[in-house]
């Protein structure tokens, strides 16, 4: 079984790393929303995350200089199964043609 790509321990030197540089420069806000960031608690609509300015499905590399903190949301939104994202795929799938092989 493969391992998550957010398990390992490159990942997780980068986010604690991202979070930290974020909190000293005193990042309190999402930048996209604005909405308060919360540094203490995970898994909440405001939690602080870290964030790659450039896709790590697109060659970005995790660095503190490819990261920033948005909160949960932003980060979901933006991510391979956000919302923005089912929209396109939406879209895309409605422009497939279905070809028969068979003739019926």
């Amino acid at each position: 079984m493969a391992t998550s790509r957010t398990g390992t321990a490159s990942y997780k030197r980068w986010r604690t790393a991202v979070l930290r540089a974020g909190r000293k420069a005193g990042v309190t806000r999402c930048p996209l929303c604005e909405v308060e960031l919360d540094y203490e608690h995970g898994r909440k609509p405001n939690s602080a995350e870290p964030d790659h300015i450039i896709a790590w499905a697109v060659g970005g590399t995790n660095t503190v200089d490819n990261g920033r903190v948005i909160c949960r949301r932003c980060n979901q939104k933006r991510g391979k199964g956000g919302r923005e994202n089912s929209q396109s795929k939406r879209e895309a799938a409605s422009r497939r043609t279905i070809t028969t092989l068979i003739n019926w």
